[in-house]
């Protein structure tokens, strides 16, 4: 150090002060604590958790005030446990199933964190994504990986049945298998999943309801004749042999074998099925087809962010500073491109090249998907969780023919009803 800067610094404790100020650029300079983010979700490989890793690293090269870090592992079974143990996650991914969270006041309002000036508004994602885990006017989950329903298809087999173009209704679709079935006896015509995701969508699109209008949501109106045409639908498919109830691993497996015409899935899916077909043959994919009502419709499912509670005010800053980082338009093209789901924002999802559209068309399907009016967020109450599992149970005894559809209809609706009202215990 120049002897002169010396003097006119002095010694001592301000001289030393001023000195590292002008070697290190000021009080600014000083170092900060980083705020450490855990952030617990369940994908622990493939290209989902590919692109989650990528992203959050690109987010901490680009905030060197934040740190993410992921703890793979199940968060909508476990960070409840991880409150009453005083550790909960600063930042998680959960299902639709939140109703629990709430019921336990675990889960922060995004509203003052996220949402407004310098933050998300209404537009800027799709509106089932916008509503998804909102309760009144306050938004406790926002997607983080929505997927829709969808259905695969083997074009090779299409071509050789004469079918030229995918069904646009249901009773189209209906009249395909049909033929893929005569054509080819030993093929599974349809390949079906008899959960809720999938049964609701075209329950909706035959004219149904969630809950029965004026019942204050403590009524489902499965006693309606858009339940009778969903539940005979599917029961007619069953007794002609023309669908199969199938799930996950083993409809992959057995579509890439060749052994199935047509596989419900989601969007998320369709890169799984590419891995299973390895090139055999081309795969296509369209949207569930419109019911008697004249649309189509789906549930958006998928994972979700939410903020704990029980953390500082620089950790609930930092979790929402990346929250808002996730949603601009830079990370979602690179999801949509990357991990399989859909961009969750309009304006990621025109900003992704057609040629990407034309060799992903399950991401194509599912954007229109999230863009049509008709598809809605699953819904949040937990008594809705145990509507969903009884209606899973009674849609397959019908369809199987265990049960009359009308006996299982009267039935489902007696139990979802307890659910809902509060009189049969959860």
């Amino acid at each position: 150090m120049n002897a002169k800067w010396m003097a006119l610094m002095g010694t001592g404790a301000v001289g030393l002060y001023c000195v590292t100020s002008l070697l290190t650029g000021g009080v600014q300079a000083q170092t900060k604590p980083v705020q450490q983010v855990t952030l617990w979700e369940s994908h622990n490989g493939g290209p989902v958790a590919d692109s989650m890793t990528y992203l959050v690293n690109w987010f901490n090269r680009t905030h060197p005030g934040i740190h993410v870090t992921i703890d793979v592992t199940k968060a909508s079974t476990k960070a409840l446990g991880a409150l009453a143990a005083g550790n909960p996650p600063v930042l998680a991914e959960i299902s639709h199933y939140d109703g629990s969270f709430l019921n336990a006041h675990a889960l922060l309002s995004l509203n003052p964190y996220v949402m407004g000036k310098g933050g998300l508004s209404e537009g800027a994602t799709y509106p089932s994504v916008w509503t998804n885990g909102e309760v009144g006017s306050q938004h406790y989950r926002i997607m983080a990986d929505a997927k829709v329903s969808q259905l695969t298809y083997n074009i090779k087999l299409f071509k050789q049945a004469g079918i030229k173009s995918v069904p646009q209704t249901w009773t189209q679709l209906a009249a395909d298998l049909a033929i893929i079935k005569r054509k080819f006896p030993t093929v599974v015509p349809l390949a079906y999943k008899d959960s809720s995701a999938h049964i609701l969508p075209p329950f909706l699109a035959n004219g149904g309801q969630l809950f029965l209008p004026g019942s204050n949501q403590h009524k489902t109106d499965f006693l309606s004749p858009a339940a009778y045409e969903t539940f005979n639908y599917f029961r007619t498919l069953y007794a002609k042999h023309e669908m199969i109830f199938a799930h996950g691993a083993n409809i992959r497996s057995d579509f890439g074998a060749g052994k199935i015409a047509v596989a419900d899935g989601t969007s998320a899916g369709y890169e799984k099925i590419l891995e299973a077909v390895h090139g055999r043959f081309p795969v296509g994919v369209f949207a569930y087809p419109k019911g008697s009502s004249g649309h189509t419709a789906n549930l958006v499912q998928g994972l979700g962010f939410v903020m704990m509670i029980d953390h500082t005010k620089a950790q609930n800053a930092g979790a929402a500073t990346f929250i808002k980082w996730w949603f601009s338009e830079g990370p979602q093209i690179y999801w949509g491109e990357h991990s399989g789901f859909p961009p969750e924002t309009r304006s990621a999802s025109v900003r992704i090249p057609s040629s990407y559209m034309a060799t992903h068309p399950g991401t194509r399907v599912a954007i229109s998907e999230l863009a049509s009016p008709y598809t809605i967020p699953r819904p949040v109450p937990t008594a809705y969780n145990e509507v969903q599992s009884v209606l899973d149970a009674y849609f397959y005894k019908a369809v199987t023919g265990q049960t009359s559809v009308k006996m299982a209809l009267t039935q489902l609706q007696q139990q979802a009803d307890a659910y809902l009202s509060g009189s049969a215990q959860l």
